[in-house]
C-alpha cells in the first residue's frame, strides 16, 4: 500500500512540475455553450485533484448524515450484513475445496465485517489446518468458547509436539475428566501417550475411544494388543507369578477379547512360560481366534502338546499345508528333532519357499552338519 502511494504521489508530480521545469505548461480550452475557460494543464491538474477531494468529503457527509436515520442504518446494515454473509459463504466452499488458506482469508473478512463468533471459529479451524497455530489461538479469543479454550489449547499444544505431553500430564489428566468424550482430545492425548509409553493412561482411553470411533477396527485392535503387551510386560518383571495373577485379575470380558488374549500369548512367549503360552494358543485356534500362520508369522509357536496334536491333526486332512509343515518343523526344531525338522521344513520349502522358512532350514541342515546345505539355504532365503 506504502509502494502504490508513492508511485501515485510521484507520477502526479512528475505531471505537475514537468511542465514547468521545461517551460512549456500547455493549456486546456473548456468550452460550454458561449462560455470558454482557458488555463494551463498544471492549474487543470490542481483544479481537477481540488474537485476530487471535495467531492469526496461531500459524498461522506452525506454518507453519514443518512446513515444517522433509520432508513440509513437498516439500508447499510443489511450490505454489510450481505457482505459479511457472502464472505462466510466463500470460506465455507474453500473449506470443502480443501483450500484453507482462502478459507482462512474469508473467514477473516467475514469477522472484520460482523464479529461473529462463528466466523471466528471458521478462521480458527482454517488457521490450524494450514499450520498457523499462534493464529489459531488468537482467533480462538474472540469466540464465546471460553469454557473449552484450555481444550482447543491443549489440542493445539499436542499437535505441535506429541511429546510435550510429559509436561502437561496434569492439565490433560483434568481436561479428559471434564471432557471425556471430546474425540479430538482423546486422539492426541492417546497419541501422546504413546509417544511417552504411558500405558496404564491409555487402557484408561480405550472404552471411550471405541465408543467415539476414533480410528479403524484394525487399528483399534492394534492398539489393545500393544497396549495390554506392555501392561503385561510390566506385570511379568516384578514377579513369576505377577503375570498370571494380572491375567486373572482382568475381567470375562477382556480375557474374551481376541487382541487381549494375543497379548497375554506374546507376553509369555517373552517370559519362557511355555505350559501356560500352549494351552492359551489351542484354545485361541480352536476359537478361530488365531490361525497357525499368525503364530508362524509372530514366532509365537510354542512346542507344548496341544499345539503338537492341533498340528498333527491338520497334517492328517492337509498333508501338503505349508503353515502346518513348517509349524511341525519348528516344533521339532525345538525340541532337537532335526530330522523331523529337516523333512518338514524341506517340504514346506519345495510347497512355498519363503525367508523364514528357508532360514529355519538352513539351522536345521547347520544342526545336522550339513554345512553346504546350510550355506545354499541361506543363500536361497536372502534371494526371496
Amino acid at each position: 500500500m506504502k509502494t502504490a502511494l508513492v508511485v501515485i504521489v510521484l507520477f502526479i508530480a512528475g505531471l505537475l512540475l514537468g511542465p514547468l521545469w521545461s517551460g512549456n505548461t500547455g493549456y486546456v480550452l473548456i468550452s460550454v455553450g458561449s462560455y470558454t475557460v482557458e488555463t494551463s494543464v498544471v492549474a487543470a491538474l490542481i483544479l481537477l485533484i481540488i474537485a476530487v477531494i471535495i467531492l469526496r468529503a461531500v459524498i461522506a457527509f452525506i454518507a453519514r448524515l443518512i446513515r444517522g436515520t433509520k432508513w440509513g442504518v437498516r439500508w447499510f446494515g443489511n450490505r454489510r450484513q450481505q457482505k459479511a454473509e457472502a464472505a462466510f459463504h466463500d470460506a465455507l466452499v474453500s473449506l470443502n475445496h480443501g483450500d484453507y488458506a482462502g478459507s482462512s482469508r474469508a473467514a477473516n473478512r467475514a469477522w472484520q465485517l460482523r464479529k461473529q463468533p462463528n466466523d471466528a471459529l471458521l478462521a480458527a479451524y482454517a488457521a490450524q489446518q494450514v499450520g498457523d497455530v499462534k493464529q489459531a489461538r488468537e482467533w480462538l479469543t474472540h469466540t464465546d468458547q471460553n469454557a473449552e479454550l484450555a481444550v482447543a489449547e491443549m489440542i493445539f499444544a499436542l499437535r505441535e509436539n506429541p511429546e510435550s505431553i510429559e509436561s502437561r500430564l496434569t492439565q490433560l489428566r483434568a481436561l479428559l475428566k471434564d471432557y471425556p468424550r471430546h474425540p479430538e482430545l482423546l486422539r492426541q492425548a492417546i497419541i501422546g501417550f504413546r509417544h511417552q509409553h504411558r500405558y496404564r493412561d491409555i487402557a484408561g482411553l480405550l472404552p471411550a475411544a471405541e465408543q467415539q470411533q476414533l480410528i479403524s477396527d484394525t487399528e483399534f485392535e492394534a492398539l489393545i494388543e500393544e497396549t495390554y503387551f506392555h501392561l503385561m510386560l510390566e506385570a511379568g518383571r516384578s514377579s513369576a507369578s505377577a503375570l498370571q495373577d494380572y491375567w486373572q485379575a482382568l475381567t470375562r470380558d477382556q480375557r474374551r477379547n481376541k487382541a487381549i488374549r494375543r497379548a497375554y500369548l506374546r507376553a509369555l512367549k517373552t517370559f519362557d512360560a511355555t505350559a501356560a503360552a500352549d494351552k492359551v494358543a489351542a484354545r485361541a485356534l480352536k476359537r478361530g481366534e488365531l490361525d497357525i500362520a499368525y503364530l508362524l508369522e509372530k514366532q509365537l509357536l510354542v512346542a507344548g502338546p496341544e499345539l503338537r496334536d492341533i498340528v498333527q491333526d491338520g497334517l492328517k486332512k492337509k498333508p501338503d499345508d505349508p503353515f502346518l509343515l513348517q509349524a511341525i518343523g519348528q516344533m521339532a526344531l525345538q525340541t532337537k528333532d532335526f530330522a523331523l525338522a529337516q523333512r518338514a521344513l524341506r517340504r514346506a520349502a519345495d510347497l512355498a519357499p519363503s525367508q523364514r522358512v528357508l532360514f529355519d532350514l538352513a539351522q536345521t541342515y547347520d544342526a545336522l552338519g550339513d554345512t553346504a546345505n546350510a550355506l545354499k539355504c541361506y543363500r536361497e532365503g536372502l534371494r526371496v
